[in-house]
């Protein structure tokens, strides 16, 4: 029996193979020419993107820190300046209410001592009233009694001392 290949027919030859490896070798220089070098652009912008991409994450990442670095700061400060405002106007508030008292103090005092002097006055008016009335009231009498007239100074003088009379 003799062997006979599975193939038939099919026996390469050399020439095929070099134009086999030729054309492969052609293919190969065009994928290349058109294929490879668009590729490696579109890989590279690709690479470049992300590159600029993360920058500009850490970038904005820094830039919010600060930003809220910056706010908790402005917090704080608020915090400082509504306290100070607060304690200012407690302050200012405890001034203006001691003042009030103490003009309306002031005010009380005045308005006492202008009472005692209007007292003062009214009772100092009433004896003086009283003094001319019982006055007059006993020149009648008097007048009545002894029938006579007495002068202005005698009436005076008899007034003066019964209101001392009174007094003791």
């Amino acid at each position: 029996m003799e062997f006979q290949p599975v193939f038939a027919g099919a026996e390469i030859s050399i020439i095929n193979t070099l134009w086999y490896l030729i054309v492969f070798g052609i293919l190969l220089v065009a994928v290349k020419h058109y294929a490879w070098g668009p590729v490696k652009d579109m890989m590279e912008k690709r690479r470049q993107k992300v590159i600029d991409d993360l920058d500009q994450a850490a970038s904005d990442r820094k830039k919010a820190e600060t930003l809220a670095n910056e706010r908790e700061a402005a917090l704080k400060n608020s915090r400082q300046e509504a306290t100070q405002i607060l304690s200012d106007a407690k302050s200012n508030a405890q001034k203006t209410g001691k003042q009030i008292v103490s003009e309306a103090n002031d005010e009380a005092s005045a308005i006492r001592e202008k009472a005692k002097a209007d007292a003062a006055q009214a009772k100092t008016d009433a004896l003086n009233a009283a003094r001319d009335e019982v006055a007059d009231l006993s020149v009648t009498i008097a007048e009545k009694v002894i029938a006579k007239n007495l002068s202005a100074a005698d009436q005076k003088d008899l007034v003066d001392q019964f209101i001392k009379g009174l007094n003791d």
